[in-house]
């Protein structure tokens, strides 16, 4: 096993490789993982029919792959607030994200996604935590509170839909959903055929 520290304008993540396998750490949780890129290129592909979408959380681009893959996406605005992996992408670990952020219809925003909200999206994907009840910063949970979830409502376009990548169950988020003007569902992600996360996904 390889463990090393990767230090970006201040922020510092644990970067951890054995067979193949590569884990980025924040903070004592693991806060990206290539052993589960299928269930983020399934979440991308929640996209079907937008032409403008918001992706919050960069990652190792699998879920911004899953949206290019979606006929007729014709402009993805990426927000990543950590330096550290946005230098990673770009970087060492770019083979993992297969040139997604050269694609021309991509721009990157550097920050919180919320300050990337605007209106006429047609769908705002959430791949920023291992779940609504779980944020890998603190500032990340206002996204999942009435205001944040009122925000995400007002940028989206008529018929558009904000969904929420989740390592693990958390349906009493589809009754915030609910309070939030929003029609909720929840649909499983699949890793090798198993049920390894799960969208929860609100349609405005």
């Amino acid at each position: 096993m390889k463990v090393r520290t990767v230090t970006v304008d201040g922020e510092s993540v644990t970067l951890r490789e054995k067979d193949g396998r590569v884990d980025v750490i924040l903070n004592g949780v693991v806060l990206l993982s290539s052993a589960a890129l299928g269930t983020e290129l399934a979440f991308g592909a929640l996209a079907a029919g937008a032409r403008s979408v918001l992706v919050g959380g960069l990652g190792f681009g699998a879920t911004l792959r899953g949206v290019l893959a979606v006929p007729g996406v014709q402009q993805v605005l990426v927000a990543e607030k950590s330096p550290a992996i946005v230098a990673l992408a770009r970087g060492e670990l770019a083979h993992l994200q297969q040139g997604a952020l050269d694609d021309p219809r991509v721009s990157l925003f550097q920050g919180d996604v919320l300050d990337a909200y605007r209106p006429g999206l047609d769908a705002i994907l959430l791949d920023v935590d291992n779940g609504p009840g779980w944020a890998s910063h603190r500032s990340n949970a206002r996204l999942y509170a009435p205001a944040g979830l009122a925000a995400a409502h007002q940028a989206l376009s008529p018929g558009g839909l904000l969904a929420v990548w989740s390592g693990y169950p958390d349906d009493a988020f589809l009754a915030r959903l609910r309070s939030a003007h929003f029609t909720p569902s929840s649909l499983p992600l699949l890793e090798n055929n198993v049920v390894r996360a799960r969208a929860y996904v609100g349609k405005k």
